[in-house]
């Protein structure tokens, strides 16, 4: 669920914490739940954090969720390293929507609410909010210049949210959630240039806003040597793998990707 970026900084976040109110094995779940927040706002949620655990009512809701989640997969408590139990905790989650629906609720509540969160990606440059809850007032995906912003897998609760794209540039929003009050917005594989506008259950359009489905950045494609099958694949999937099996003759072929 996390990357290993937001990872590592939440790791970081609650070693400070350790050093300052001792090790205690639930934090190891806080750990987890700041992996979710885009790194930008990782820090702050951690020093939020601090403020909270002196809390009897957070602290006890903390332990309830971190006995549910050991329940569910014993490792989370018995790997060495902090990172690894954030990748342990995060396959527990996975696996019970009950559990998931829990975190993202106590995560909510954690994450400190920002009157704006803001991505701006400039001169053929590339950013990607994967994985991630944001939580602010006002939420603004730019893209300029020939640049590309990816949302993936992520959701965004936000009473506006504004995403603009120019001089050939996309935000590319793939199995994400735009969330407000008034109910909420699903996009899957869709591409958007101009202005676009989402509030409530609603999408707006801007003087030359538009929408497609498709465009993701991350599509490779090629042909099947054996029987010229196109294959297509998601390289951020290929990067797990060494071989590549083709659907159709079912052949497995090595491949290396470029640049790798």
């Amino acid at each position: 669920m996390s990357n290993n970026n937001s990872i590592e900084v939440a790791s970081n976040s609650i070693r400070k914490l350790w050093e300052k109110h001792g090790i205690k094995e639930p934090m190891r779940f806080l750990g987890f739940c700041l992996s979710m927040l885009p790194v930008p706002v990782i820090q702050q949620a951690g020093a939020a954090l601090d403020r909270h655990l002196g809390n009897k009512e957070f602290e006890r809701q903390l332990a309830e969720l971190w006995a549910e989640i050991a329940t569910v997969n014993e490792l989370v408590s018995k790997v060495d390293t902090l990172e690894e139990a954030i990748q342990e905790i995060a396959k527990a989650i996975e696996n019970s929507p009950d559990l998931e629906a829990k975190t993202s609720e106590f995560i909510s509540k954690i994450s400190q609410n920002q009157k704006e969160f803001s991505v701006l990606t400039e001169n053929q440059s590339y950013q990607e909010i994967r994985n991630s809850i944001i939580h602010a007032d006002i939420s603004a995906f730019v893209a300029r210049g020939g640049s590309t912003n990816v949302i993936h897998g992520s959701t965004v609760n936000s009473e506006k949210i504004h995403l603009h794209a120019t001089d050939s540039s996309r935000n590319f929003v793939d199995g994400s959630t735009f969330q407000g009050s008034g109910g909420a917005v699903s996009m899957n594989g869709i591409s958007t240039q101009g202005p676009i506008s989402a509030q409530g259950s609603g999408i707006g359009f801007g003087a030359g806003g538009s929408i497609s489905f498709g465009g993701n950045p991350n599509i490779l494609s090629g042909n099947c040597p054996a029987c010229n099958e196109l294959l297509q694949v998601d390289k951020r999937e290929l990067a797990k793998y060494s071989q590549v099996q083709c659907h159709k003759c079912k052949s497995v072929f090595p491949y290396k990707l470029p640049g790798a």
